[in-house]
């Protein structure tokens, strides 16, 4: 369990406090700060996809190296 988990009754009091900051929001800031939020998720989703892009390219490139010592060390080329 993380350390910021909001507890059932917790829940409710910053529900509340969130409402009341936004109160005296117009239409127009509510929909900046969805945008904001939206540009937010949809970086770090990026930066996420890119990290396992990355990850998954290096163990395409360990399989390979490895089955290619395995055939020559099974053909008898020493490596070392």
């Amino acid at each position: 369990m993380s350390k910021n988990t909001i507890k059932p009754y917790q829940r409710s009091l910053n529900q509340l406090k969130f409402e009341k900051a936004r109160e005296e929001y117009a239409d127009r800031e509510i929909l900046m700060e969805l945008l904001y939020s939206n540009w937010i998720i949809q970086q770090k989703s990026e930066r996420n996809r890119k990290n396992i892009s990355i990850i998954t390219w290096i163990l395409i490139i360990y399989v390979i190296v490895s089955i290619l010592i395995g055939i020559l060390v099974g053909l008898g080329i020493d490596i070392v």
